[in-house]
């Protein structure tokens, strides 16, 4: 049973069970150390064939319907007895038409497990502990970060800047009168080479 659904004319089912195995090689260790990382979903495999229009169109109606919806489906059968499947995805399906046969229609579905997902949320442990002040405890430490950053506060006081050229002026004033006293040099230097 898929659902409400009773899959009429299987001939063949079957299970896939496999495990995500990691190939970790080692230098020097002969052979592979291989990391665990859980189990894969369960496939399960179903394989019929139907005779006559009318078993044909109602198996690819209900299937069909099945399959477009997308929602996990109750799953009942004995090859899964040993398992944890108790919901399906519907994933694949083949279907074709045989002529000359008497059994004219033939179909292979394949269904996956359904895995309920972690809880999600305020509140909930994921075995990180409570996260539910995680908001407010990010908040505050970005806010202290903020406040040890402020720039002007790490230079300390800045002297208010003016206009500078009041100390050189002094300084000006010495030049120029330096400079004046060249003019009299000048022309003692001209006056010595005989210029004009």
């Amino acid at each position: 049973m898929i659902g409400e659904f009773e899959v009429p004319g299987i001939q063949r089912i079957g299970t896939l069970e496999a495990r995500h195995l990691v190939e970790v090689p080692v230098p020097g260790l002969e052979g592979s150390y291989h990391q665990d990382l859980g189990s894969a979903a369960v496939a399960i495999v179903i394989e019929g064939t139907l005779a006559g229009d009318d078993a044909r169109d109602g198996f690819l109606q209900s299937v069909r319907d099945s399959f477009n919806a997308g929602e996990p489906l109750d799953f009942v059968a004995d090859i899964v007895t040993a398992t944890s499947v108790e919901k399906v995805f519907a994933a694949d399906l083949d279907a074709a038409e045989v002529a000359g046969s008497s059994d004219t229609f033939r179909y292979r579905m394949v269904l996956t497990q359904y895995v309920e997902p972690p809880p999600t949320g305020p509140g909930t442990d994921l075995g990180f502990g409570d996260l539910t002040d995680l908001g407010a405890d990010l908040q505050a430490e970005a806010g202290s970060l903020f406040d040890a950053l402020q720039v002007p506060d790490l230079l300390g006081s800045i002297p208010e800047i003016t206009d500078p050229t009041p100390p050189l002026s002094g300084i000006m004033d010495g030049a120029k009168s330096a400079l004046d006293g060249l003019s009299s040099v000048s022309s003692a230097v001209t006056d010595l080479f005989g210029g004009g």
